[in-house]
């Protein structure tokens, strides 16, 4: 289970995630708000613990944004707001559970927990960027409302690149995650990829598959009007 951290404190921030991480839990720590709306969009992570006074942003706006965005992420506001307007603000913001600061680490693993359990329950978010919207419960990609064509293994593989972010996903990691434990070659993925180009391509030519060699794959959304953009 993956939980997104956002927390300005150093000292706060490397309590909690060494503290979740020995307790099996997988932390991503992020000590501005610059970033959280895109990586809680990435369909990565099953809840956010979320401080409210960051040196870049305010919490609640990023929790306003993020339910804007429909996403179903859960959120803990950790914070040392601790008012009863306060908790009022977080829970109109779109919060799940508001803890105030200092507090006690058991009791905020456990509301952790509890917020881990109600994840496995909701359908997934739907990975956004830009035009392209990609729904995994329902095993749908669209460009513009447009229906993307794609097979299962290329629905994987875009799916993987778009959480992503841009980043470059290894060809172990792309193996495993189109094919799990099947034993496929190497030219199985590159395979896929051209199919995927020739769906995505199909719709539009800004979404652009690009393959960094020895290492892997990346997706990247042209901006409208550049040498990638439609015409």
């Amino acid at each position: 289970m993956n939980v997104l951290l956002v927390e300005d404190d150093v000292g706060i921030g490397r309590f909690i995630s060494h503290g979740l991480r020995a307790r099996g839990l997988s932390v991503q720590w992020e000590r501005v708000g610059s970033r959280v709306q895109n990586l809680a969009a990435s369909g990565r992570f099953n809840a956010i613990i979320l401080d409210l006074l960051l040196p870049d942003s305010d919490g609640l706006d990023l929790c306003r944004a993020i339910r804007k965005a429909e996403l179903g992420i859960p959120i803990l506001v950790l914070t040392a707001r601790t008012g009863l307007d306060d908790r009022l603000d977080g829970f109109s913001a779109g919060a799940d559970d508001y803890l105030g600061k200092p507090f006690a680490f058991l009791e905020l693993v456990a509301r952790v927990k509890a917020l881990l359990a109600r994840d496995q329950l909701r359908k997934p978010d739907p990975v956004v960027i830009g035009p392209l919207r990609i729904d995994a419960d329902v095993d749908v990609a669209t460009w513009d409302g447009r229906t993307i064509e794609l097979g299962g293994r290329s629905f994987a593989m875009l799916l993987a690149l778009a959480r992503a972010r841009g980043g470059v996903i290894s060809r172990d990691e792309l193996l495993d995650e189109i094919w799990g434990e099947s034993i496929v070659t190497d030219n199985a993925l590159d395979a896929c990829a051209s199919a995927l180009r020739r769906s995505l391509s199909a719709v539009t030519n800004r979404a652009i598959v690009a393959a960094k060699r020895r290492e892997g794959y990346s997706l990247h959304i042209a901006d409208a009007g550049t040498d990638g953009g439609e015409s």
